[in-house]
């Protein structure tokens, strides 16, 4: 059951400074991180213009903040959901535009340039009203993750497990010597609960944030890793998909978890994962592919001792078929704009030219039509990493060919981007690192406010599949 918002506070905060006679009404406050928020100012002079500045920090201890200007009404309100922001951080009518419109110069300095947010805990955003660089009110607005009575549990491997394929979830009853590899939560209400598992993309580790958010809208999740923590890989290369099977088993066992009720959420190469552990496992019900692949590929760089391709995933021992990436002449390529124009990559053309190898896709592509539910693609148009709206094409045109029984469907949006997350996330990054590839500096596409509506439709309408769904 998803938490009632009938049960919270909705409170309206007078300003530090009580002689100014303006302040602020915040509404919901606290808020879920996905909700829409009003910020309203009040007690102004009729057609006053005042800023509104808004600020977080990130998990790195990075400060964001966005700014709008906005004029007053006849009344003296501002309703920066109705009012139109004529400067700034943003422009126009948009309702959650100080929320998403947020920048970082310390992000923008270290190319980690993303919003880190990887945990369950609230973020506080703080509010000032401004005139001509005067701040006349102050206020703050809880955000959180996490339904009230949500429960978790932790799913743990030893910690010097070598066969981790078919470890997980194989502790010992101390604990001791265990490292966590995965986290359920469960959420109030009477159970079993339908779980939805979610996986990560090329970043490795957890999505332990957004397993948290889709709690709240009543579904058991575990954020569950397959690289980038010890004892596992620790990078994207020959992962087990026996590992999912023990995870798969140990959920079974859990007994507020409805076993026959079972999807999956992943973005990116956790998409292209999605897909695989789908056609493999029929337990599976319902997958939400963000930005998804329609065939496997390799892994980046060869073996140094055989120099061999190497596999991204394995299963029964043996390599995943998959698609091999033409580095050689995508690296010649990127050179000069990477060097002399100092651009990030886009690594959507290798990916293309990956595809063009006719015999390999056609041997590496995802048998989609043996999973067992409903699935929903979803892609962004301008996506730089890779070609994920053409993909899920093919990922259609191969259900209908091949006679697949369940519905697929594709959300498809024109103008964003590959970093698709969850809704009122600051979405101003246009490239970042990731350490996995060897440190390169890429690009996500898509512009911020694209990606802003993008990524709130989406997961609005992901909510709406899996409730269907599962």
């Amino acid at each position: 059951m998803a938490y009632d918002r009938s049960q919270r506070v909705y409170l309206r905060l007078r300003a530090s400074s009580a002689s100014s006679g303006i302040d602020f009404e915040i509404a919901p406050n606290p808020a879920f991180v996905d909700e829409d928020v009003r910020v309203c100012v009040r007690g102004l002079a009729a057609s006053a213009l005042l800023s509104i500045q808004a600020a977080t920090e990130d998990d790195q201890g990075r400060r964001w903040s966005s700014l709008g200007r906005f004029r007053a009404d006849s009344d003296g309100v501002i309703d920066s959901s109705l009012r139109e922001s004529c400067g700034g951080s943003y422009r126009g009518v948009a309702p959650m535009g100080l929320l998403w419109s947020m920048e970082s110069a310390a992000a923008s300095a270290d190319g980690n340039s993303s919003f880190a947010k990887n945990n369950s805990l609230p973020d506080r955003v703080d509010f000032e009203a401004l005139i001509d660089g005067c701040v006349l009110a102050r206020t703050s607005l809880a955000r959180n993750f996490l339904a009230p009575g949500t429960a978790t549990r932790d799913l743990k491997t030893p910690s010097e497990a070598k066969d981790f394929g078919a470890r997980a979830g194989a502790g010992t009853s101390s604990g001791a010597g265990e490292t966590t590899v995965g986290r359920l939560f469960i959420p109030p209400g009477r159970g079993p609960h339908p779980v939805v598992i979610v996986l990560s993309g090329s970043g490795g580790g957890f999505d332990l944030d957004k397993a948290a958010l889709l709690s709240r809208h009543g579904f058991a999740t575990l954020a569950l890793a397959y690289f980038g923590i010890a004892p596992l890989p620790t990078w994207l290369h020959r992962i087990p998909l026996e590992y999912f099977e023990a995870a798969l088993t140990w959920l079974s066992a859990q007994p507020e978890i409805d076993s026959r009720r079972v999807g999956i959420l992943g973005v990116s190469r956790g998409a292209e994962l999605a897909l695989l552990l789908g056609s493999t496992f029929p337990q599976i019900r319902a997958i939400v592919a963000y930005a998804p692949s329609s065939v496997a590929w390799a892994a980046s760089g060869r073996d140094k001792s055989t120099g061999e391709l190497i596999p991204c995933w394995t299963w029964r021992g043996k390599p995943v078929p998959f698609t091999p990436l033409p580095l050689r002449g995508f690296m010649w390529r990127s050179a000069f704009p990477v060097v002399a124009l100092k651009r990030p990559v886009m690594f959507r053309d290798l990916f293309r030219a990956g595809l063009r190898n006719r015999k390999a896709v056609e041997r590496a592509a995802i048998p989609v039509e043996k999973i067992r539910g409903p699935i929903l693609l979803i892609s962004g148009g301008d996506d730089h990493l890779w070609p994920a709206a053409e993909m899920s094409e093919a990922i259609i045109a191969r259900v209908q060919r091949e006679g697949g029984a369940h519905a697929t469907e594709h959300l498809h949006f024109a103008h964003a981007g590959h970093m698709l997350r969850y809704p009122h996330l600051p979405v101003t990054a246009r490239d970042s690192r990731n350490k996995h590839l060897r440190g390169a500096r890429f690009s996500f596409g898509g512009t911020p406010a694209a990606d802003a509506e993008a990524q709130t439709q989406a997961w609005r309408r992901a909510i709406a599949f899996l409730h269907a769904n599962l």
